[in-house]
Parts: structure tokens; sequence; C-alpha cells
């Protein structure tokens, strides 16, 4: 990747189909020493590969170049003189490929047109996950500013991606509208919470014969690149709830976040007699066809320890993976967590589900590790 060090990016307008990006010239490069040195010229297969890696730089997605065609050079781009250009870029999906149509110029001065054909990488966990019948399902609310850049690392790791608008009211729906070809979006006026937009996004995955399902939120603090260690330990413990688990010593890390996790271990231990470093996190692999039959009672952010309750009085493993997140500076952090109404409903359900968990959620587990056992 020439990224960084033969140029850098300046700034990026990008509209649905076409962008036009200004790059910042590296004239001490040492492609420049050793082409015509002296006279600095940009070599015309560095103008092909910043083209290629541009494109995936605005994709988030790695591609080849399979063909090059109709490519003119029209001007000598010597980066003393010229030392930022822009790119002006169009492309369209053709099956497996992409066609990419490139002008470079510097104000109205025109150096190269060309037209190149390029191809998806493959990525491992891709095959990985279709291979294990796993989807990602992506509840958003109200996060527009970060929902197209979750989006685009998924598709990194994933080609099945189910986007659950949950009664948004900034510019997710256009975003969304302008991504409908490319995912899977359900969506509805209100908002209703996010574990009733989870079971919606399962009811989808299930009707597309999808055995599990990644759930990720749209904040942009779950990162896609953790898809393949979900996936190493969904290989070693098929039909597992498979949870990530963060380091809550991380910098950044939001206090109130260490204190509701260690509330919520507590009272998980209790109503289930097993231990989890981190049962609040959002990132985690559903077993779908495990849980085929269990109807929630619960549709906001509580919803997701019902779940994981659930699962363990089931006796559904949950394997914990130690995964990264991203927090962002506290003035650019987005939550739609309620303090008081949410932590109210939390400990409501927590007093609930130690009721139940004396009369139907221990015998349950007996009941259950007793018949596995003969």
């Amino acid at each position: 990747m020439l990224i960084d060090d033969l140029y850098t990016i300046e700034q990026v307008d990008l509209q649905q189909d076409n962008a036009c990006v200004r790059i910042r010239l590296n004239a001490c490069h040492t492609i420049y020493q050793g082409h015509f040195p002296g006279m600095p010229i940009t070599p015309g297969v560095c103008l092909l590969q910043i083209a290629q890696e541009l494109l995936s730089y605005i994709d988030r997605r790695e591609y080849s170049i399979v063909a090059c065609k109709n490519i003119k050079y029209l001007g000598i781009i010597d980066p003393i003189v010229h030392p930022v250009v822009e790119y002006q870029l169009q492309w369209s999906t053709e099956e497996d490929c992409v066609k990419l149509k490139v002008t470079v110029i510097d104000g109205h001065q025109v150096f190269s047109k060309m037209s190149i054909v390029l191809k998806l990488m493959d990525n491992p966990c891709i095959n990985s996950m279709k291979q294990l019948g796993v989807c990602v399902v992506v509840p958003t609310y109200n996060n527009a500013k970060t929902l197209l850049s979750v989006i685009r690392g998924l598709q990194e790791y994933s080609s099945d991606i189910i986007v659950v608008n949950d009664g948004s009211t900034d510019d997710t729906g256009e975003i969304l509208q302008m991504l409908s070809n490319e995912v899977t979006v359900i969506s509805y006026p209100k908002n209703k919470g996010k574990g009733y937009a989870l079971e919606r996004g399962f009811d989808a995955a299930r009707s597309r014969g999808f055995q599990y399902a990644v759930t990720i939120d749209s904040d942009g603090q779950h990162l896609a690149s953790e898809l393949p260690s979900f996936m190493a330990a969904l290989e070693q413990h098929p039909n597992s709830l498979i949870i990530g688990s963060r380091n809550l010593r991380q910098e950044n890390m939001p206090q109130k976040n260490t204190f509701a996790n260690r509330f919520s271990n507590f009272w998980f231990a209790l109503q289930t007699g097993k231990r989890l470093f981190d049962t609040q996190v959002g990132y985690r692999v559903y077993p779908l066809t495990a849980m085929q039959n269990m109807k929630f009672h619960t549709s906001r952010y509580e919803a997701e320890l019902e779940m994981l309750v659930r699962c363990a009085w089931k006796c559904i493993p949950i394997i914990s993976v130690a995964i990264e997140v991203y927090y962002p500076p506290r003035d650019e952090r987005v939550s739609h967590f309620r303090p008081f109404k949410d932590f109210l409903r939390i400990s409501v359900l927590n007093a609930v589900l130690c009721i139940v968990a004396l009369v139907y959620g221990y015998p349950s587990m007996c009941i259950r590790k007793f018949v596995l056992a003969k």
C-alpha cells in the first residue's frame, strides 16, 4: 500500500456513486529519486495504484485491479510544481466487479484519464461466515454520523448484513436507502427499543435461513476486525452464545460503564450460578436455532440481559472472547441510554429474574443437565 507514504488524503467529497478526493503528494518519496532523477514525475503505474487505494479507502473494502482501459496521460505531475491534485472517481458495480472512471486534475488542468476494472478481494472471514450460516444484525437509532462507516467496515468481513432502523429521526433513512442494494433493511416509523429491533433482526435472519446472528452496535464502538475471533470461537463451540469481553480498564472507558457492568455481573451470577466478566457488551453471536422458541418480555436495553439469562437457563454454552472497543472522547460520544428510566427498567428486570430463577431457572437447568447426562 502506498497510502500515507507516497501521498496523504486531504479531503473527500463523497456522493452515492462518485467522489472527489484531494491528495497531497510526497515529493521526498524514494519513487521520485529513482524515476527521472532531477526531474520528478509521478509514474503512471502509481496513478493507477492510487485510484485503486482511494476506492478501497472510500468503500472500506480491499480491491485489486484486473484490467485497465482507455488510459490517457495528458500532462506531467511534478510533485513540487503540483503538490496537490484531485482524483475525480465515478464507479458502477456489475456482477462481481467494479468499473471505475478516473480523472486526475489540478484546477482546470487534466493530467490523466483512465478506466479501471477492479475486483473485490476475498476475505477468509466472509467464507467462514457463509459456511457457518452467520449474518450480522445492526440495530440503529439516530446514529447517522457513524452508521455508514460501521456498515462499510462490516462489508469487509460479511456479505450478509441486516440493518434494523428503529424509528430514527435523523439521516439514517437516507443512508439506508442509498445502501438498499447492499444490505437488508428493516424500518418502522416509531422507536420501540433495542430489544425489539434485535428480535425483528433475528426473525429476518431466520427467514433467510441463517443459524447464527452477530449483533453489533452502530455507534462505532465495536470493531468489525474482531469478527474473525468470533468465528474462530464459534467453530470451536458450535451452538453456543459467543459474547465479547472488553478491557474495562482501557483508555477513555466511561466510568459509569465499569460500575454498570459490575452491577450486572453480580445479578447475572445470582440468577444463573454462572460468572461472566462482561455481561453488558452488545457484541455477540446468538445461536438462532437453539433460541428458536424463546419469547422475550422486554424490548429496550434490558432485553440483552434477559436474552443472556434465558440462554443460560436453557443450558446454551456461553463463551467469552476478548475484544477491543473504541470509545471516542467524551464530547463526541452519542448515547441513547436514559440513566433513570433505563436503569429502573434493568433493576425491575433483575428483581423479576431473581424470583423466576428460583421457581423456573435453576430447576430448568438441573433438569436439562440431568437429561443431557443420560
